[in-house]
């Protein structure tokens, strides 16, 4: 008589015992309401500013690019914003701290922007040399590899309170290019852009986060329809003024990232993104 084989079925009851770790136990799935976690980087004047705008209100931004005025504002200058957007120049690390304290405490505010992380490393090694100003052009040529080390301990643990927030956060930053060995000595180093930051904290943000894109311009086109040989074919034409686009989708040398479901389809680019658009590809209705 041959032995009868019990057949695995899968289940989702919760486990029967009661009290402890088994209370934690909950069945798969995210709360909506706590927001998305996305790092925005790409050169000034690529849309940056503009996108994070978008998100829902009310927004409060802490500002650590520099200067009691920061220029980028201007682009969202606009009556509507004044009354839904809230800046803090941050002087300091601890306002940061301070800034996510208040945040926990209350349910103010939708969206927590931080513009941007570039800014705020400066202003942290800055703290660490103890300088009382910038150096020109951020050259941190004078700092060891230990004060280094200090600036991306203190690094992550201001950008690892600012993602604990409940709300949609917005890390924007600069972009730089870096370059890491290949995997064989013999090929030429592989180089990438990503938020531009010490290559530490750009490793321990990128995973930190569920989205990663970059922001750029190019030239505007469209398709037209041409006969070559009695064929039509079809042809991309340039047209007059620039377009602000958004990579998302997976790219050799530009960090991205987006967490879909599998089966999501993402296009690599985003004309004109906004936080509506941005949705619509993380719930699949792109």
């Amino acid at each position: 008589m041959m032995p009868v084989v019990k057949k695995q079925v899968s289940s989702t009851v919760k486990p029967k015992l009661k009290g402890g770790i088994a209370d934690k136990i909950r069945s798969l799935g995210f709360n909506n309401d706590d927001g998305i976690k996305i790092n925005l980087y790409g050169q000034s004047g690529t849309g940056k500013t503009t996108l994070w705008a978008t998100f829902p209100k009310p927004i409060l931004v802490l500002l650590c690019s520099g200067g009691k005025n920061p220029g980028e504002l201007r682009s969202i200058d606009t009556e509507e914003y004044r009354k839904t957007i809230h800046q803090l120049q941050v002087e300091g690390s601890d306002e940061i701290r301070e800034a996510v304290d208040m945040v926990h405490q209350t349910t103010e505010y939708a969206t927590v922007v931080l513009d941007h992380a570039t800014g705020l490393q400066d202003m942290v090694m800055k703290n660490i040399l103890g300088l009382d100003e910038l150096p020109p052009q951020s050259s941190w040529g004078m700092a060891t590899q230990q004060q280094w080390g200090q600036c991306a301990l203190q690094m992550k643990e201001l950008l690892r309170a600012i993602l604990s927030l409940e709300t949609n956060v917005v890390i924007v930053a600069q972009e730089r290019a870096f370059q890491l060995p290949s995997e064989t000595e013999s090929e030429l180093l592989m180089p990438f852009v990503a938020s531009a930051l010490s290559p530490s904290v750009t490793g321990w943000l990128n995973p930190a986060v569920d989205y990663i894109c970059q922001t750029f311009k190019r030239p505007k086109t469209r398709q037209v329809s041409v006969t070559i040989r009695g064929k039509e074919v079809q042809q991309t034409v340039k047209e007059k003024g620039i377009e602000y686009c958004l990579r998302t989708g997976p790219d050799e040398v530009y960090t991205t990232k987006f967490r879909l479901p599998k089966g999501h389809k993402l296009p690599d680019v985003i004309v004109d993104p906004s936080y509506d658009k941005i949705m619509k590809l993380i719930q699949g209705k792109a």
